[in-house]
């Protein structure tokens, strides 16, 4: 139960977020909003301030804003709104930037949250320290105890786990020589890394330790992050389509299992996990699906060049018949994250 609590908490911030980039952008652009929601089905709470009615719904899962002039069912809502806080009356690229809005929220959130890991939780990462020799490899052979610290190789000094590897992995079959330190005192081991996938190996583990970057190197390694999940995203939906990688779709029975899992790892883990759910689901939002924010900007661009918009009612059908096979779509996933949980 904990688990399930957590995962609805977490995804109902991710799609808060989400709407407050629809909300702030449509503000900014001087958009009237009927009411900003989250979740779906009948209204738990909602509280007006100022033009706007606030919603929280029973189903928490998804989110929405009202805004004037989206839907042609509001009309009569929208009779007494000034034509020019009309979202319809808005130009192309005024909504296109309503729309982006919210993946945008997302993957500021994302870039955010890989900045708490780096700068404030931390990440372990590998030293030149041994934890584990592997018996029978090059390293044991040669001496090599755990608790030695490498300090060099082939007299070059190291200073990272990363260094150490990215020479023993191209000298598969060519002598090495480590510089270790030992109860203070320094000593020297030459092996042969043995070829192993391609790459030389000579059977060592680092230890971790737990570093936090200062917040400038923190905060530029967030946006780096951000751009490496959502280019590894990016390359899974390419795969897929191409049939080069499995499909593998997790529903929200699937992510709470995940969640939970993190959560009880620590809390950097569920962090990042956070970061790349939110930046995840910025990109899915932009997917040229019907229903969601890509269709619409796709439609959008249709408009600029035709000159003139797409029929209004014919959209709002296509959006729905879109929004109807995601809610299909949504009921198959969790049903095969029920099968793959029981099993």
């Amino acid at each position: 139960m904990p688990e399930v609590i957590l995962a609805i908490v977490l995804l109902g911030v991710l799609v808060t977020f989400h709407e407050v980039g629809h909300f702030l952008a449509g503000r900014k652009a001087g958009v009237y909003i009927h009411e900003f929601a989250i979740g779906m089905g009948p209204a738990l709470v909602s509280w007006q301030k100022g033009e706007t009615k606030y919603t929280i719904r029973l189903i928490p899962l998804g989110g929405y804003n009202r805004f004037a002039g989206d839907d042609t069912r509001d009309k009569d809502d929208d009779e007494d709104i000034p034509a020019d806080r009309l979202l319809n009356s808005q130009s192309p690229g005024k909504r296109a930037g309503i729309i982006f809005a919210g993946p945008l929220a997302n993957l500021l959130i994302a870039g955010v949250a890989f900045f708490i890991v780096f700068s404030i939780v931390g990440i372990y990462v590998p030293t030149t320290t041994i934890a584990e020799v592997m018996p029978g490899y090059p390293a044991e052979l040669a001496g090599i105890q755990a608790g030695d610290k490498v300090v060099k190789i082939n007299d070059m000094p190291i200073e990272s786990w990363e260094e150490l590897t990215s020479v023993v992995r191209t000298k598969a079959g060519q002598s090495i020589s480590l510089t270790f330190e030992r109860n203070g005192e320094q000593f020297e081991a030459v092996m042969i890394p043995i070829e192993m996938g391609g790459t030389g190996v000579i059977g060592i583990r680092p230890t971790s330790a737990l570093r936090r970057m200062n917040p400038i190197a923190g905060l530029y390694q967030g946006v780096r992050e951000t751009l490496v999940v959502s280019m590894m995203w990016i390359q899974g939906i390419i795969g897929m389509i191409s049939g080069a990688v499995a499909p593998e779709v997790t529903g929200p029975i699937g992510i709470t299992q995940i969640l939970g899992e993190a959560a009880r790892t620590g809390p950097g883990e569920l962090t990042y996990l956070f970061g790349a759910l939110s930046a995840n689901l910025g990109l899915i939002n932009l997917l040229p699906i019907p229903a969601l924010d890509g269709s619409r900007l796709i439609f959008l661009a249709v408009e600029k060049l035709r000159g003139r918009p797409v029929d209004p009612e014919k959209e709002s059908l296509v959006h729905f018949i879109g929004f109807f096979l995601l809610i299909s779509l949504f009921v198959f996933v969790s049903y095969k994250d029920i099968l793959r949980l029981v099993r």
